[in-house]
């Protein structure tokens, strides 16, 4: 699923199945067969014994939360890291973003530039197709691929799932890098500048290109968090503004401070 471009995505290891699989395994070191035996209460169904195989592999050999131990496979990571899905989402965050070389990540920054036009696109199909033709390292990309995108995509937080597409929408991705890291360089309920806050965030968001006018992805993600209160965008005029995505009738379409609020690490 995350592997290094030319491998591709796959359908099967969804957010759910894996994290299964690590909650099994960080209640009793297994051996493959066992957790095979114990997600499908032993019955011999094929197409479920390759799903779960396919989510133990993600989670073995791309995610590197478990680890074989002799014959059987063990908890590799801190318990907190798969004690809720906000802690095993924030860790895998941390992981396959940070990997530029993957299909994953190649084809989420180019979903992301496309702003209004995915609409477009109507199908899953469409979308790999596209991509596909105008991404040389994509080529091969097809809609199975694609399909098993959506769901960490969604998880993950780049959007909302929605029939055949994706509402780019990176409410959850900000939040929990927000949550996270801000206090690294900045204090909850300080305003700072938009221009400081957003060479900052570019050093969190590599599958963003932060350009002079931001993507709607990340545009959205933004005014959803104004209208929830967890962070204030400002427009002061002394100040040169950063450009979000324009919206009709939306009041917000640019900012020059911007205070993130405690509540965010709630």
């Amino acid at each position: 699923m995350f592997k290094a471009n030319p491998d591709g995505m796959r359908m099967e290891p969804t957010p759910e199945r894996v994290l299964s699989v690590c909650r099994l395994i960080a209640h009793k070191s297994m051996t493959r067969d066992e957790i095979r035996k114990a997600m499908t209460l032993d019955i011999n169904d094929e197409k479920e014994l390759d799903q779960i195989n396919k989510s133990v592999n993600v989670a073995l050999e791309e995610l590197s939360i478990i680890k074989a131990q002799a014959d059987n496979l063990v908890l590799a990571v801190d318990p907190d890291v798969i004690a809720s899905p906000a802690t095993f989402r924030r860790y895998v965050s941390s992981r396959v973003f940070a990997a530029k070389d993957t299909t994953f990540h190649m084809f989420t920054k180019w979903l992301i530039s496309q702003n209004e036009r995915i609409f477009s696109l109507k199908s899953w199909e469409g979308m790999a197709k596209t991509c596909g033709s105008e991404v040389k390292e994509l080529s091969a990309l097809n809609e199975n691929a694609v399909l098993g995108w959506r769901f960490w995509a969604a998880f993950l937080g780049l959007g909302y799932l929605s029939g055949t597409m994706i509402i780019p929408n990176m409410k959850l991705r900000l939040e929990d890098i927000l949550a996270t890291t801000y206090t690294e360089k900045f204090r909850y309920d300080e305003t700072i500048l938009a221009q400081d806050f957003m060479l900052w965030l570019s050093t969190k968001l590599p599958e963003v290109e932060i350009e002079s006018k931001l993507p709607l992805a990340l545009s959205a993600g933004l005014r959803t968090l104004h209208e929830l209160g967890l962070i204030k965008l400002e427009m002061w005029s002394d100040s040169t503004p950063i450009m979000l995505y324009y919206v009709d009738g939306d009041p917000i379409n640019g900012f020059t401070h911007i205070s993130v609020k405690e509540a965010i690490n709630s």
